[in-house]
């Protein structure tokens, strides 16, 4: 177990009189409310090696000042995670030399992929404590590897490839929740909940790799962080639609159309409990579309299930992060500090296979529903990601007055075909609709576990499900988030729902699940049921809320 005393003696950073003129960054990365990455080719730092530099900022009521803190840094690799580094202090600057990196450069190297076709980046804890509170930031700062090799004289240099990653982190006390310091027992003996394994075609392993580890010292007054990376490695899904056996059953002759378009540079963003997107854990160019699969109801598919579409090869992380605190006086005290998860995708190969498949229990919609929140669950103690947002989107449904479509929280296309009219929902697409706070679309579910009542295996049985999302507090969530306007990069990421074959007697709910903050990229989850919408909701709010009589 790594143990860092805090006693450490804090780096000191020469930081040049007015006659240094620091150069401008090359680019800027903001990264929520918690930090903000500048990118420099040259010195913004006198006598500062090329690599990584992190300054922590306390910011409480209108002050903004420097403070000591426990700075905890990891590298992602394309199978899992590197301890780096780690200081108490204001400033803690790692070389792209050190041992410990290096380790990691080596994984992306032997690769043998152009560093210029992918980004990975570092994975960054902050611990600041105040008397018995603690507060811990994760934040993911994005660089290439070929950076690296240049300013380490491995590859040609050039004029604009960063050599000084600058990472300004702030603890803002008044927005961020702080835990509780409090005493534990100590216990040596660790469990082997034994989840590794093969599941349903994924590989599940311990993603923590086992290169150099920062020096240990020993002194009587200590932190003790620790680190439990949970790997995932196989496909990933894209989108999917889910039906149930009540549709089966009442809607035979639907016709259902998914549809998505994914090309340019696509970012993967990594998700904390509490915090939301904290940065992009990697991101690389793709070309996936324009694609569609489609079925019907009652010819093609006969029984509850999903269609989705995949990429493969990927690998995808949960990674827990735990600080404790031990005093080694006449007995070692040791106190719990605090806690986060993270969610990130760490590497998707290139010109990897993608596709669609259906899923009746055995594939990647089955696992996302039933399988990682499990596993998480059994390996960390408690679910992984512990909330999720449905969001009651349109509906079909059958009145006295005839056929009517209605919009309740987003806006329904509809075009005419020789063969009828085909309704669409397109997400990420160009239209833009009602904006809601994630407080007010659709049921929102917190707590560390959680059963959700979905309509999966039997219409109007209940199936109780736990879902892997994770509860971000922010507009990733909001319908006008999930229906952006015309993209003006050459980055598309669109799905669309095509419905087609709706007749007079027919009843349809469709909700949205957003798992964005699981896979990193825009991914949605359409759920159709014929009885009601996802989770049986017993009330829920429209805000988009428009009315249209179809037939």
């Amino acid at each position: 177990m790594v143990v860092l005393a805090l006693a450490i003696v804090s780096v000191v950073v020469l930081v040049a009189n007015s006659i240094y003129a620091v150069p401008s960054p090359i680019s800027s990365v903001r990264i929520g409310g918690f930090g903000e990455v500048d990118y420099y080719a040259s010195q913004p730092i006198l006598n500062a090696p090329p690599g990584l530099l992190v300054r922590v900022y306390l910011i409480n009521g209108s002050s903004m000042k420097p403070v000591n803190a426990f700075i905890d840094v990891y590298a992602n690799a394309p199978n899992g995670i590197v301890h780096v580094a780690m200081g108490y202090s204001s400033i803690l600057i790692v070389p792209f030399n050190s041992t410990n990196w290096l380790y990691a450069l080596g994984k992306w190297a032997s690769l043998g992929i152009p560093f210029s076709g992918y980004n990975t980046s570092m994975l960054v804890f902050i611990t600041y404590m105040h008397g018995n509170e603690s507060w811990i930031v994760p934040l993911l700062i994005p660089y290439n590897v070929g950076w690296a090799y240049r300013a380490l004289g491995k590859s040609t240099p050039s004029d604009a490839t960063p050599r000084y990653i600058v990472v300004n982190a702030y603890i803002n006390v008044n927005e961020l929740r702080p835990s509780r310091v409090v005493p534990v027992k100590l216990n040596s003996t660790v469990t082997d909940p034994q989840v590794f394994g093969t599941y349903n075609g994924y590989t599940v392993y311990n993603c923590s790799l086992s290169g150099p580890q920062p020096p240990n010292i020993y002194t009587s007054y200590v932190f003790q962080p620790t680190s439990t990376c949970l790997g995932f490695n196989g496909s990933l899904p894209i989108a999917w639609a889910t039906w149930s056996n009540g549709v089966i059953q009442n809607d035979q002759g639907l016709q259902l159309q998914l549809a998505i378009d994914f090309s340019g540079t696509i970012n993967w963003d990594a998700m904390a409990t509490g915090y939301g997107n904290i940065g992009t854990s990697y991101s690389a160019p793709e070309n996936w579309g324009i694609l569609s699969a489609e079925f019907t109801i009652g010819s093609d598919v006969t029984q509850p299930g999903s269609l989705y579409w995949y990429y493969g090869g990927a690998t995808w992380a949960i990674v827990n992060y735990e600080v404790y605190e031990v005093w080694y006086v006449d007995v070692p005290i040791m106190y719990y500090v605090g806690t986060t998860t993270v969610s990130e995708v760490l590497y998707v190969p290139p010109n990897d296979v993608y596709g669609y498949a259906f899923d009746y229990g055995n594939g990647p919609i089955s696992m996302f529903y039933n399988g990682s929140i499990t596993l998480s669950q059994q390996y960390f103690g408690y679910p992984a990601l512990n909330a999720s947002t449905i969001i009651e989107y349109a509906a079909f449904e059958y009145t006295p007055y005839g056929e009517e479509l209605w919009e309740c929280n987003g806006p329904v296309g509809n075009a005419s075909t020789p063969y009828g009219t085909v309704y669409t929902i397109t997400l990420g697409g160009v239209n833009t609709a009602y904006g809601l706070s994630a407080a007010e679309i659709g049921t929102e579910l917190g707590g560390l576990a959680f059963d959700v009542l979905v309509e999966m295996a039997t219409e109007g049985e209940a199936t109780p499900l736990e879902i892997l999302l994770n509860y971000v507090g922010s507009s990733i969530f909001d319908i006008a988030g999930l229906l952006i306007p015309p993209q003006t990069s050459s980055t598309v990421t669109k799905t669309t729902l095509g419905i087609g074959g709706v007749t007079a007697g027919m009843n349809l709910f469709i909700s949205v699940v957003n798992a964005s903050a699981v896979y990193g990229l825009p991914t949605f989850g359409f759920i159709l049921n014929a009885t009601n919408f996802y989770g049986i909701p017993s009330s829920f709010t429209c805000k988009y809320g428009k009315v249209a009589q179809i037939g």
